[in-house]
């Protein structure tokens, strides 16, 4: 992904709705696992580091990133070590292999090799760890953000069931979110199909009250995960461990 994308989002990651009802839904969601006390935890991807705060609640962060730019507002953050580094076959040798908790939020899409690199991220898995994984739903649902984030694909709840399962996953919880949204999320497609948005558009932040409203209808979301599987969303939510098979 371009450094001017990784820059656009760092500049409103903290504020912007997106974000920091996704951050609310994630740390939920870990709370939920029954990590260890004392956890090891490991951000691939990481981008601007936005959830390594939220992470280091939970245990010791270690963060990857291959985008130098990225690699040092990330650790701006003072949150957990960062490392240069990439899926599937470009990771630090000193990682290991005891993980209590890998999340990969949002990167999956970018990897031409996303079944290659599951495998890569189930060796460093320890016993009973777990991972999480976020990624956008719906190839139908492909926008010029898409291309500008350099995006490979989008994906369906059956698509990820089957690469985890396929990579030696046992999958616990799957399952669409950012489904209350979902319906305004149409109306913006059609609207981008009359008026198509520029090649350059970067990420703004909408009007304070805006923002605030599209960030609680997005949070409410908390209640429902774990607890149900949404049929449709504009993202895919999973959470695995290990199979032993």
């Amino acid at each position: 992904m371009e450094d001017r994308i990784f820059k656009d989002m760092f500049d409103v990651e903290k504020y912007h709705w997106w974000f920091v009802a996704r951050r609310k839904i994630i740390a939920n969601v870990i709370k939920n696992l029954g990590l260890p006390n004392i956890s090891k935890i490991l951000d691939v991807g990481c981008g601007n580091g936005d959830n390594l705060a939220l992470l280091s609640g939970f245990g010791e962060v270690i963060a990857i990133e291959k985008e130098s730019d990225a690699i040092e507002r990330a650790r701006l953050r003072k949150s957990g070590k960062v490392y240069e580094g990439a899926l599937p076959d470009n990771l630090p040798d000193s990682l290991g292999a005891d993980f209590d908790l890998i999340v990969l939020l949002d990167v999956l899409e970018h990897i031409d090799d996303d079944s290659g690199s599951l495998t890569s991220v189930r060796k460093l898995i320890s016993e009973n760890g777990k991972l999480l994984i976020t990624v956008p739903a719906f190839q139908w649902l492909w926008t010029n953000r898409d291309k500008l984030h350099h995006h490979k694909r989008r994906y369906t709840v059956v698509d990820i069931r089957q690469l985890l399962e396929d990579s030696g996953f046992e999958i616990q919880y799957i399952s669409y979110f950012n489904t209350f949204l979902f319906p305004l999320a149409i109306l913006e497609r059609i609207k981008q199909k009359i008026i198509p948005p520029s090649e350059t558009e970067l990420l703004n932040m909408p009007d304070s009250l805006l923002n605030y409203v599209l960030e609680k209808i997005f949070s409410m979301e908390i209640y429902f995960i774990r607890k149900i599987s949404f049929p449709f969303g504009l993202s895919v939510i999973a959470v695995a461990e290990k199979s032993n098979t």
